[in-house]
């Protein structure tokens, strides 16, 4: 759990999601493991979400929450 560097070649052009909420990463991301898998996320409160998301698809069945359930 901690901020590392986005290292790129000047040239690249490929693009790096937060594989939490979507936002683009551009300089840095946070680093975490959960579940024995690492995530990068844009901002450290996404490790909180995360797990919060988690909670939320146990308790429904492991379905996603539809549109306007909370």
């Amino acid at each position: 759990m901690a901020w590392q560097p986005l290292t790129k070649a000047w040239h690249d052009t490929g693009v790096d999601y937060c594989e939490v909420c979507g936002n683009l990463l551009v300089r840095r991301y946070w680093a975490f493991t959960a579940d024995g898998r690492d995530f990068r996320a844009c901002r450290e409160d996404d490790e909180r979400l995360y797990a919060r998301l988690k909670r939320a698809r146990q308790q429904a069945g492991n379905r996603p929450p539809r549109y306007g359930e909370t």
